[in-house]
């Protein structure tokens, strides 16, 4: 959908062989959409947005957005799910929103019994991660 709506971009995917999720589709869905308009807000035109899933060795699923923009302040990750939120840069920038999008992310990921690894670096870009429950 993000490669329909969005030609500013590269979009690259990455995915794993059947993986499988006992989840809320819509509400995951909602969450990639959260994390990929982060992505293009923050990555300029022309520049790479990867999104994967995969399998990590304690067996959970996971997907990801990685993008290749401004990146963050080790200070402000910590901070990122809660609500209102927006780090210096990010108003720097002025992108627009309110800061709600990742807060509702970490609510439908908390339902869903998982949880976020964030990984970015100032003038590198931003990964987030969404790990849900492995199967049993």
């Amino acid at each position: 959908e993000s490669k329909m709506i969005d030609d500013n971009h590269i979009y690259e995917y990455e995915k794993s062989d059947d993986i499988k999720v006992y989840a809320d589709e819509g509400l995951l869905k909602q969450t990639a959409r959260i994390l990929i308009e982060n992505a293009v807000k923050y990555t300029d035109k022309n520049e790479v947005i990867k999104f994967k899933t995969g399998i990590n060795e304690k067996g959970e699923p996971y997907f990801y957005v990685q993008d290749s923009g401004i990146g963050m302040d080790e200070k402000d990750i910590s901070h990122i799910f809660e609500r209102f939120f927006r780090a210096d840069t990010a108003r720097d920038r002025k992108t627009g929103g309110t800061g709600l999008g990742l807060s509702i992310a970490k609510w439908i990921i908390d339902k869903h019994r998982g949880y976020f690894g964030v990984l970015s670096r100032k003038g590198i870009g931003t990964r987030i991660t969404v790990f849900l429950p492995k199967n049993n």
